[in-house]
């Protein structure tokens, strides 16, 4: 769990505001060098008021990523590492003003890339922290809250609790 954030941008708005997120993943190491993963979460609404009362939220109710996690093991129960792989996310817009509310959803894929640490508090079990780009900046077609060559990107601060088979 942590801040995960759909930043949107288009004519003249610039919003980032990170709201609460989580993922679960499963993942398998190949050595003590590489691992894979497979991330499935979701963000909360990250929402902000303009002018006039006009309220644009955005959120991702569903991400998928797949992962290379290449690891440094800096001790024997703590490793450094970086991600790098693909994500795939629903991005979610919604417009709120005195005149009611409408929605736009669209499902857009990129590259991914982060990094973090894992310390193993035992043989079972982990904990960590990460930072990961889950999407760089990706082109949002025009519609009812999606503006003409507006752009969404995502990103997260996570800590982790993982159980190790």
């Amino acid at each position: 769990m942590g801040a995960i954030s759909v930043d949107y941008k288009a004519n003249g708005i610039d919003q980032k505001k990170a709201s609460a997120g989580a993922f679960a993943y499963l993942g398998t190491d190949v050595n003590d060098y590489v691992a894979f993963e497979a991330r499935i979460g979701a963000t909360g609404k990250d929402k902000k008021t303009y002018a006039g009362g006009n309220t644009l939220a955005f959120s991702s109710p569903t991400f998928f990523s797949l992962l290379g996690k290449f690891k440094y093991p800096a001790t024997s129960n703590f490793d450094l590492f970086m991600l790098a792989g693909l994500t795939t996310a629903r991005i979610k817009g919604t417009q709120t003003s005195v005149a009611g509310s409408v929605s736009q959803t669209q499902t857009k894929s990129g590259a991914s890339f982060g990094v973090g640490f894992d310390y193993l508090s035992d043989d079972n079990f982990s904990i960590g922290a990460e930072w990961v780009q889950y999407l760089f900046p990706v082109k949002l077609g025009a519609g009812t809250v999606f503006a003409p060559d507006s752009k969404a990107r995502m990103w997260g601060i996570t800590g982790k609790v993982a159980y190790h088979f």
